[in-house]
């Protein structure tokens, strides 16, 4: 009877271990995430941030964020975020995937601002970064996003 009691106690124990542990990776991971995207916010001021699908294999995606004063290519399917104060604009073009169309509800705050305010015009210069996510989690490492985009994944899509 002590024997199962102490087995309950260590299994429990173990149990809440490996929850506070995936509790605090995964907020270590958007810390991260939001970091990154706060630096770039940080840059320089523009209208608004446009968030688009470049790559996509398996469980790994690869999106552009650029930096926009015009809504110069946006499509007609598009979701409206905030984050500190900052619009971004999530251009879903043809996806029909659920998994990628809701991919940053987690992210940021879900709005449903109204566009059609932006100014329309040619964007002259376009600042875009990546974000790489491995599992929808962020990878900062350059590399590995480089690596991945030059990869052909074509008969795995």
């Amino acid at each position: 009877m002590k024997e199962n009691l102490k087995k309950i106690k260590l299994v429990i124990l173990l149990y809440i271990l490996l929850l506070n542990f995936g509790c605090s990776a995964q907020t270590h991971q958007k810390k991260e995430f939001y970091n990154y995207v706060e630096k770039i916010i940080a840059e320089k001021e523009f209208a608004f941030f446009e968030i688009s699908l470049i790559k996509k294999c398996n469980n790994q995606y690869l999106f552009g964020l650029a930096k926009m004063n015009y809504n110069d290519n946006l499509s007609n399917r598009i979701k409206t975020y905030h984050y500190k104060g900052s619009l971004i604009i999530y251009d879903l073009g043809e996806e029909k995937d659920k998994q990628i169309i809701n991919f940053f509800d987690s992210f940021f705050e879900k709005t449903n601002q109204d566009i059609s305010n932006l100014k329309k015009g040619r964007q002259s210069t376009i600042d875009e970064r990546i974000l790489y996510f491995v599992d929808k989690k962020f990878i900062p490492d350059f590399n590995k996003a480089h690596i991945f985009m030059e990869s052909d994944c074509s008969k795995s899509e």
